[in-house]
């Protein structure tokens, strides 16, 4: 055995193998990766005790080097590589494949990512069209960003930054420099987001579901949240005891006992499927969940109302929202309302304030708290009602003035 300049590693005279036959056992070995490098180390430590392990592995590295070739040479490009590689580019892909395999053949040492990096380089692949190279190094002008605020969550990010010409992730970080998110909104409201939008609690909004008087998407009702409620318990207990829980609906034809001044309508307007003789779907699939558990409508129903039974797709429908702001606008008191919010409900919702006001004083006692605003000492925020209460206990400046 050798080193690479010919002289034996190490002095050391090979008694049963030549130096030739330990550099071809070594490079058998290293084919077959670290194990089988071990393997034939062994085998010549075995027969040559006297060789150094350390030899032997600084050995492999160098046939390893060896076997790998000439170390990587910059390729030197001509006036006629550059001329074939842009003519080839420019008719087309079987063009680029033409001058791809030409190139190849004229240097036998390049490899085809060699041409492709080149081509790169040149500015021959992926070019941007000349509007959209414009557009994307451009300011975001104020018409800018009120057409994008307009299609936000309409439109993905990726719709938007078409009509922008703009790249994806410019349009994303703008949104978010704006306080928007990129995400489609489904149609229909979140109900938390509308009970925000009218100063109403959720849980009114829920009850509201339950009395058929705002319709939601899908009012299935989610199969692990049934799993959950016969698991608990809580059926057993609901049929032993006589007394409602607090919070939910009386019992009534539909649920409409929770809210029996809204019967009363008013004049030419047609009836909704609280009243009418066909039940609403919501209504159909609770009965159905019902007669599968051996309970009351009424008693899912409740259920429903207090959020234990999830529906699939609770977003109300725009329809049963404008239907309930022309029947039952009193309910939402006008005087919280933002002036956004209320020009939206008149312009876009048929925002009755004075139909069904029998209905809204069953919500007097509950909206008392409301007309009282208190302000935050530190944060300096108007809040409304007892939720001011929640926000003292959660907000740093309010506990730290307190203390």
């Amino acid at each position: 055995m050798a080193d690479h300049c010919a002289n034996p590693t190490g002095g050391y005279s090979f008694r049963f193998f030549s130096p030739e036959q330990v550099d071809q056992i070594l490079c058998d070995g290293a084919k077959h990766g670290r194990a089988g490098s071990h393997a034939v180390i062994e085998r010549i430590l075995k027969h040559e005790p006297g060789v150094p392990r350390a030899d032997l592995w600084q050995r492999i590295r160098q046939l390893k080097n060896l076997l790998r070739g000439p170390a990587y040479r910059r390729s030197v490009w001509g006036p006629d590589d550059e001329k074939i590689l842009r003519e080839g580019y420019e008719s087309g892909w079987q063009g680029k494949r033409r001058a791809v395999r030409e190139l190849l053949d004229r240097h036998s040492d390049w490899r085809p990512h060699v041409i492709w990096s080149r081509a790169a380089r040149l500015g021959l692949v992926g070019r941007i069209p000349k509007r959209g190279q414009e557009r994307s190094r451009l300011v975001w002008s104020e018409s800018d960003d009120r057409l994008l605020l307009s299609l936000a969550g309409y439109k993905s990010a990726g719709r938007i930054s078409k009509m922008l010409h703009r790249s994806e992730a410019a349009v994303r970080y703008r949104l978010t420099v704006l306080g928007k998110s990129g995400r489609v909104h489904r149609e229909g409201f979140a109900r938390y987001a509308l009970a925000a939008d009218l100063h109403l609690s959720g849980s009114t909004i829920q009850r509201l579901i339950v009395a058929g008087l705002l319709e939601v998407r899908d009012p299935r009702i989610r199969r692990e949240s049934l799993e959950k409620l016969c698991q608990s318990g809580l059926l057993a207990a609901r049929e032993q005891s006589t007394a409602p829980p607090p919070g939910c609906l009386p019992d009534g034809p539909g649920g409409q006992g929770s809210f029996p001044a809204f019967a009363d309508r008013s004049p030419g307007v047609s009836t909704a499927s609280v009243t009418s003789g066909k039940p609403s779907r919501a209504r159909r699939v609770w009965a159905e969940i019902a007669r599968s558990l051996s309970v009351t409508p009424a008693t899912v129903e409740k259920f429903v109302a207090r959020g234990v039974l999830k529906l699939y797709d609770p977003r109300i429908t725009e329809r049963s929202l404008r239907n309930f702001c022309r029947q039952y606008g009193s309910v939402i008191n006008s005087g919280f309302l933002s002036r956004e919010t209320r020009r939206w409900l008149q312009g876009s919702m048929d925002f009755v304030p004075d139909a069904g006001e029998s209905a809204a004083r069953r919500f007097v006692p509950l909206r008392k708290h409301a007309e009282v605003v208190r302000r935050c000492r530190k944060c300096g925020r108007d809040i409304r009602g007892n939720a001011f209460f929640r926000h003292a206990g959660k907000c740093q400046g309010a506990l730290s003035a307190s203390a």
